[in-house]
């Protein structure tokens, strides 16, 4: 079946629902949800139309500022936007995988009040990408590895220096990550 026939199909599905009379946000967001399911399924050759069992998340840092002290401290973005599979803790600050295959992931951290910011990505607890934010306030930096996860392994962002340091919160500093396929 081609993209266009599964965005007719769907773009069918959604005019019942408006006839229906379901509300303009709710059926927005079902119709962007939809076609971000059928985009990814197509990508990554899968058969399964259906998104639910594909693992996403969003997670913003709405503390702010955050003070981080010492090596190793991890950074737990409190605000969940998404967290399709449950994957994300922000309890914790990490994801863990709830199945095995290619994940997507975006980190991207805001240095404060004109200070250095030293961050890494881990992965099982092994560092596998490091972000620094520069002695410009609100200066960014972004790494979006793509990673081999099996089952119950672990992704999440730790502060690097024993040092304190500050992050811009307010929303500014976020991760994300979402299933790719097989």
């Amino acid at each position: 079946m081609s993209l266009r026939s599964l965005i007719l199909i769907g773009t069918f599905v959604m005019y019942s629902e408006v006839e229906a009379g379901s509300s303009c946000l709710r059926l927005e967001n079902k119709i962007f949800n939809n076609l971000l399911d059928m985009v990814v399924a197509i990508k990554s050759g899968s058969n399964n139309q259906g998104g639910n069992n594909r693992p996403a998340f969003t997670a913003t840092l709405n503390t702010h500022p955050l003070t981080l002290s010492g090596n190793n401290v991890i950074v737990k973005f409190d605000n969940v936007v998404l967290n399709r599979g449950d994957g994300y803790d922000p309890k914790t600050g990490k994801f863990t995988a709830p199945k095995s295959g290619l994940y997507q992931f975006s980190f991207t951290i805001m240095s404060n009040s004109g200070s250095e910011l030293h961050m890494a990505v881990v992965k099982n607890g092994n560092s596998i990408m490091k972000l620094y934010g520069s002695k410009i306030h609100g200066a960014t930096e972004t790494a979006n590895p793509v990673l081999e996860l099996k089952k119950g392994d672990s992704v999440y962002l730790t502060h690097l220096v024993s040092t304190s340091q500050q992050m811009v919160g307010a929303h500014y500093s976020h991760m994300s990550g979402y299933y790719i396929g097989e």
